[in-house]
Parts: C-alpha cells; sequence; structure tokens
C-alpha cells in the first residue's frame, strides 16, 4: 500500500507541474496548444480530471489540426477508438502491420484512392506495360520523375505515423512491418527490417541485365544529359524555402517551371504531370554496367507483379502473425489483400485503421477511420502509461 501510495503521489506531481503538450506536425510546419497545470492542484483525481478535460476539449476543438491538401478530412479520434487500438496491438505477440499511401499523406505525399487521391483529379498511372511498350514512354516516365524526385525524396519527411510506428517496433509491439509504400519514410523514422512490398523509388534496376544502383547517383547522370529541364527546374526553387515548386490544387502557380506546366503535381509514386517538347527531347542514360537498359525504378508498377522473394518472405509474415493491423491502406491491391485474408482464414484477428473504405473491412475486428498520424501517437502514449501504471 506505501508503494501504491508513493506512486500515486509521483503521478500527482508530474501531472501538476508538467506542461501538456498537443501537437500534429504537417511537412509545412506545426501549430501547438500548450496548456500548464498550476503546482497547486489538490489531489490526483483533480488533477488527471483537468488533464482529462483539457486534452478532450482540445480534441474537440481540432487545435493542431493544420494538415497539408493531401490529407482525406477525418474527425479526432475518440478515447475509445484509441482503447480499442491499444488494447488490440497491446494483446498481440506477432503483429503485423501492413502500411499504404494514407500512412504518408500527412507528409504531403498524395495516396491514390481517397477523396483527394491521385485518381480524383483523373490520374491514370503508368503500367509496366506501357514502360515496356515504347522509349517514348520511358523517356516520359524519366522526364516526370526527375522533376518530381526533388520534392518527393529530399523535400518530404517523415510524419508522426511513421515515428509512431518505429516506436512500436522498438518497443516489441510490431513483430513485421511490411509497407506498400514506396518512399522509404519508414527507415527514415527508425523502422528496422522494413519490408518493401512494392519496391522503392530510391533503387533503380536495370531490365537487361538485373543490376541495382542508387537512384540519387541517376538524378544526376539525368540532370548532366538534360541540363535545360534541368535548369529550368532548378529556376523553378522558391528562393525563401529551398523548395521544389509543387501544385497541391488549390495555390495559384507563382511563376518559373510551375507557371509554364499547369499539370506540374506530385503523384504518389514522386513523378509529376509534365508534358511537351521537355519531355520529347529528355535523354534517359544506360546502364552503367551492362550499357544497355532499359532502366527502370525498382519499383512495381501497376500491372506487374511482386519478386517471388518479397512474395514469399510476405506470405511467411502472414503465416507467422498473430493480429495484423492495417495502417492507412484500402487493401485494394492484391498483394497486400491475400496476406490479410489468409491470416484471417487462419482465424487472426484484423485491426484497421485508415480513413474510408478498404477491402478488408468485413474482417476487422477493430476499425478505427481516422489519421494515422493523430491516433497512433496516442496509442503509443496509453500502451506506454498502461506499461507502467497498469491502466
Amino acid at each position: 500500500m506505501a508503494a501504491k501510495a508513493m506512486a500515486a503521489k509521483a503521478m500527482a506531481a508530474t501531472a501538476s507541474s508538467t506542461s501538456f503538450h498537443l501537437s500534429a506536425r504537417a511537412n509545412m510546419g506545426f501549430r501547438r496548444l500548450k496548456t500548464s497545470t498550476s503546482a497547486a492542484e489538490a489531489s490526483p483525481s483533480s488533477s488527471a480530471s483537468k488533464l482529462t478535460h483539457v486534452l478532450a476539449t482540445a480534441s474537440r476543438a481540432g487545435y493542431g489540426r493544420r494538415r497539408p491538401s493531401t490529407v482525406p478530412d477525418c474527425q479526432p479520434a475518440t478515447a475509445e477508438e484509441i482503447a480499442s487500438l491499444a488494447s488490440f496491438i497491446g494483446s498481440k505477440e506477432r503483429l503485423l502491420v501492413i502500411t499504404g499511401a494514407g500512412c504518408s499523406t500527412e507528409s504531403n505525399i498524395p495516396d491514390y484512392r481517397s477523396p483527394t487521391g491521385a485518381y480524383s483529379s483523373g490520374f491514370k498511372p503508368m503500367t509496366h506495360q506501357d514502360f515496356l511498350k515504347t522509349e517514348a514512354n520511358q523517356r516520359r516516365y524519366w522526364a516526370r520523375s526527375f522533376v518530381g524526385w526533388r520534392r518527393f525524396a529530399e523535400q518530404t519527411a517523415p510524419n508522426d505515423a511513421h515515428r509512431a510506428i518505429a516506436e512500436l517496433q522498438r518497443e516489441s509491439n510490431v513483430w513485421r512491418l511490411i509497407t506498400q509504400n514506396v518512399d522509404r519514410l519508414h527507415q527514415v523514422a527508425g523502422a528496422e527490417d522494413v519490408l518493401e512490398l512494392h519496391g522503392s523509388t530510391h533503387d533503380v534496376q536495370c531490365l537487361a541485365c538485373g543490376a541495382v544502383s542508387c537512384r540519387r547517383r541517376l538524378q544526376r547522370r539525368l540532370a548532366d544529359l538534360n541540363p535545360r529541364l534541368a535548369a529550368a527546374a532548378d529556376a523553378a526553387i522558391d528562393p525563401r524555402s529551398g523548395e521544389a515548386p509543387y501544385d497541391d490544387g488549390a495555390t495559384p502557380p507563382s511563376g518559373g517551371l510551375a507557371s509554364e506546366t499547369p499539370n506540374l503535381r506530385t503523384r504518389p509514386d514522386g513523378d509529376v504531370e509534365l508534358d511537351g517538347e521537355l519531355v520529347v527531347d529528355f535523354v534517359v542514360p544506360p546502364c552503367e554496367k551492362c550499357k544497355h537498359g532499359p532502366l527502370k525504378p525498382a519499383v512495381v508498377f501497376f500491372g506487374d507483379g511482386v519478386p517471388l522473394a518479397t512474395a514469399e518472405e510476405a506470405r511467411r509474415a502472414s503465416d507467422g502473425c498473430d493480429g495484423v493491423l492495417i495502417v492507412g491502406s484500402s487493401v485494394s491491391t492484391f498483394s497486400a489483400f491475400r496476406l490479410v485474408r489468409d491470416a484471417h482464414v487462419r482465424g487472426v484477428p484484423v485491426a484497421v485503421l485508415t480513413c474510408g473504405w478498404t477491402r478488408v473491412d468485413e474482417m476487422a475486428s477493430v476499425k478505427v477511420e481516422k489519421l494515422a498520424g493523430e491516433v497512433l501517437p496516442r496509442v503509443v502514449e496509453r500502451l506506454r502509461r498502461e506499461e507502467l501504471w497498469g491502466f
């Protein structure tokens, strides 16, 4: 009893002297609400009650909810939703987490299928078959990717969802992590042993000899071979922010490359909409190893298949897990859907954290239709509290 009393006093002291912060970070910045409690609070119960009131009021008001235009509109999560998700995660020994594009929308990277996603504007991604069909298609892809790379790879950063998943992994709440994303933001956030189901734009593969090389090195080669487009892209950089032009669908273009090409909008895989003679005249170098090619980003295009080794590793993760958590994905691609389906057939429970409909809704025992970057940090905090205090 004495130990419990000391613990209660310690908790009360912490609650009464700490400044509580709620923050929702976006790639363009963040707003913060800071509420301090007085050291003169009377008791643990009154301190806890005041904290609960502050958090609830801030959550209902939507404080700190500054979001990029790529983020679908969602209401704040309720305490019950946070509790149910934390309970699901905390009860698993071998939790498989599968993430999708919705995990990166809060990093200003658009998804495909949400109301604000790429498909909503009529965008059609290049298929594997289209890429192989003609050299003109390959030039068009690489010209668009060349312009879009700076913003996609060099000016995006992990958001709170990526960081929270890395924390869950470090604290042994995540057994395996599979992502359908090609942006490598999970690794930048500190996650390890990430299985990239659909590859990554940070690697380039030669379709003739199979050699894999670094995308950044290819970017320098493309700039040397296409000085006109490289100069136009450099001239479009905002001198104040140092950022590449980006069409968010709402802000009028401010000049330079952005105004000359009104469709300069970043897409989920990092390329931009770019047409005209800049594309027709674009030069793509051969493979440095075999001197042939063609070169292709090491990603699974629509219409292509997941490499056998990757598919087998993903299947083993599905076969060995005792729970599946979907984060930011509609699970529309069969490569991800079958992992969930096969686990569900074995009787493994499924939870979903994403805005909107998913292909596995009927399989899910827990469904939270909220933003991952706003929910997962609260889940991490709740799990830590339960580990420390037991409630």
